[in-house]
């Protein structure tokens, strides 16, 4: 497949090279007012060529995947790489229209079903006002060829139910955000009481609405293992990312084999993980996909690699190059990253609290990568009193930096819990989990009300 391309890449002095040939069908189904309001069904292909010579990356990108497309992309780098005389043929860029998914019949009736459970339990409060689920797939059939002339081929299909729940009482305006995600079918949802879900959520997002403000205060913060890994992919897993750490922007430049957490912790990024949604058998470039120990007992251990970046700094890839879609060439990227159980019971971890807060569920927030700092909300946090876990609140953050909370963190449960995602970096969008036990830091900036 695209011999005279690869002929082309191969003799033009590049480190490496690669073709990204991409067919993507999607389905998309949106849902609230009580009823189904957008059903797309799409197919989109494409291939990427790319040529990498030191930091240098040439790509270029088509919907016309034949080989005579491919081919004029690859010469068009290529010249640019080994500049001649004559002009660059700018005809490598020739697009074609995209073709719906033909004979394609998405059945949404179990879909239906679903939002009408969430419905009919929500809707019976007279504080809910709005309902709403997202149900997207994407099932991606993948060809790779490198420079080593290897034809690899992989298929994902991705999964996503995303619910959103809104309440509002007098002034007082809340919203509960439910996302779940497999790497794999529907069928992962089969058995499912999503009615109980519903009720679990109302019930929630209803004491939000009379939960009391929090003050801003130092406490102690147990990070529930349901509340996800978002902490430390914000805060620490993009720090580890091999393009930020050589480009100076990461708070774990030049320490490596350096203490850099409690040596309780112990952080990897693991693509191999069946069904997690960061998961893959390829990464983008071709590489097998690793479990990669980031940091072992404390001691930061390895960097996220490409190919790029792992020969600039003569380590190897660990597999960590992704990219959005055949339009975009890869960078890297994190995958599944998380911390490791420890040996502390959950329970125990909370009854060694004598006033805190117990983090169920992260939401949104921003880190700075070069220091380490972020801001994170907390969507749903319950006071802590003398070691019971008490009455919900409302409208905390949690602000501090990524390796000073690593090393402050004294307790490590032996409990584990996912959450997943869309990680977004350099205009990019690609699926990632993080998770991780329950955890202790004994002291951290909440924000939350002044009065």
């Amino acid at each position: 497949m695209y011999e005279s391309a690869v002929g082309l890449l191969r003799d033009s002095k590049g480190d490496f090279f690669d073709i990204y040939k991409e067919a993507s069908y999607v389905r998309v189904l949106q849902a609230k007012n009580g009823q189904i309001e957008d059903v797309k069904v799409g197919f989109e292909e494409g291939v990427g060529v790319r040529l990498v010579r030191g930091l240098s990356v040439l790509y270029s990108s088509s919907t016309d995947t034949d080989e005579e497309s491919v081919y004029r992309m690859a010469r068009f780098i290529t010249d640019i790489a080994n500049p001649k005389e004559g002009r660059f043929d700018v005809s490598a860029s020739g697009i074609k229209s995209i073709e719906m998914w033909g004979g394609y019949k998405p059945e949404f009736e179990r879909i239906t079903e679903i939002y009408d459970d969430f419905c009919s339990v929500a809707y019976k409060k007279d504080q809910i006002k709005q309902v709403s689920l997202t149900f997207s797939d994407r099932k991606k059939e993948i060809e790779i060829i490198n420079e080593k002339g290897e034809l690899l081929k992989e298929e994902r299909i991705y999964t996503v139910l995303f619910f959103e729940i809104t309440a509002r009482e007098g002034q007082i305006t809340q919203s509960i955000r439910r996302p779940f995600g497999v790497l794999g079918g529907f069928d992962y949802f089969d058995g499912w009481d999503f009615k109980r879900i519903a009720e679990e959520e109302t019930e929630k997002l209803l004491n939000l609405l009379k939960a009391p403000p929090l003050k801003a205060q130092k406490m102690t913060v147990v990070l529930s293992s349901q509340a996800g890994g978002t902490m430390i992919h914000e805060a620490v897993g993009h720090g580890l990312e091999a393009d930020l750490v050589y480009e100076n922007l990461s708070v774990y430049k030049d320490k490596l084999g350096q203490k850099v957490a409690n040596d309780k912790i112990t952080v990897v990024d693991d693509a191999t993980r069946p069904k997690m949604r960061g998961s893959f058998y390829y990464d983008d470039e071709g590489e097998r996909a690793q479990n990669t120990v980031l940091i072992e007992n404390g001691v930061l251990k390895n960097y996220m690699f490409d190919k790029m970046y792992a020969k600039l700094a003569d380590r190897e890839s660990t597999g960590n190059s992704r990219r959005e879609s055949y339009r975009f060439a890869p960078i890297v990227r994190m995958s599944n990253t998380y911390i490791l159980p420890g040996k502390d019971d959950p329970e125990d971890i909370i009854a060694s609290v004598d006033y805190g807060l117990l983090v169920k569920r992260m939401g949104g927030g921003q880190v700075n990568p070069t220091t380490g700092d972020f801001v994170f909300e907390v969507a749903e946090g319950y006071l802590i009193e003398q070691g019971k876990v008490g009455h919900m609140v409302r409208g905390a953050t949690l602000i501090g930096n990524g390796p000073k909370v690593l090393n402050e963190i004294d307790m490590v449960g032996n409990d584990f819990g996912v959450e997943v995602g869309t990680c977004g970096k350099s205009n990019q969008g690609v699926p990632v989990s993080d998770g991780e036990p329950t955890l202790r830091i004994p002291s951290i900036m909440v924000g939350g009300s002044s009065l």
